[in-house]
């Protein structure tokens, strides 16, 4: 048995892809750019936070800091499902900045697909990367690299320094 030609283009090449949904709506992103998916834990509420921000948890010592991918891309519909069985997806580190997680109403599968790629340019911070059709539907492919904006981004690191001084005040003092 020979070894399957490989395509002309890389791009052409099938890529690992998370289907998932929100706001009734089915998304795609790149398996690459998801660290882990995990059940919806309990959150935090964080005094002072962005209003986007849904809340916080704690993994391995770590504050992830959490963000509804529907209201990232201004998407609005009815949610699916009982919040037990919502899921994150997980980010992975980036060096200097907070880490984050994206909430979403259920990951569906994890699918090999041909996404046709965008022009750079064609979105908003390049958030869309591509599409692909999966059941006959037309399935947008987004970066998760690339949904927050650097000024975004810049705003929620400040914001989880601000915190994170705030309550290093309520950590008891050495006797002397």
């Amino acid at each position: 048995m020979s070894p399957a030609p490989l395509p002309d283009n890389p791009s052409d090449a099938p890529l690992p892809i998370l289907l998932c949904r929100t706001a009734g709506r089915q998304l795609a992103i790149r398996q690459s750019e998801i660290a882990e998916i995990l059940p919806l834990p309990r959150l935090k509420v964080v005094p002072e936070a962005p209003p986007i921000l849904s809340g916080a948890f704690h993994l391995g010592g770590e504050t992830v800091f959490v963000l509804p991918l529907a209201e990232l891309l201004g998407l609005s519909g009815p949610s699916e499902g009982s919040a037990l069985y919502h899921h994150l997806l997980l980010l992975p580190p980036r060096a200097g900045e907070v880490r984050l997680a994206f909430l979403v109403e259920r990951v569906m599968e994890s699918v090999l697909a041909e996404p046709h790629l965008l022009a750079p340019g064609a979105s908003f911070n390049d958030c869309v990367e591509g599409d692909l059709r999966f059941q006959g539907e037309l399935v947008p492919l987004l970066n998760a690299g690339r949904l927050l904006a650097a000024e975004e981004r810049a705003r929620l690191a400040a914001f989880a320094d601000r915190s994170l001084a705030r309550g290093a005040g309520f950590e008891p003092r050495g006797r002397t």
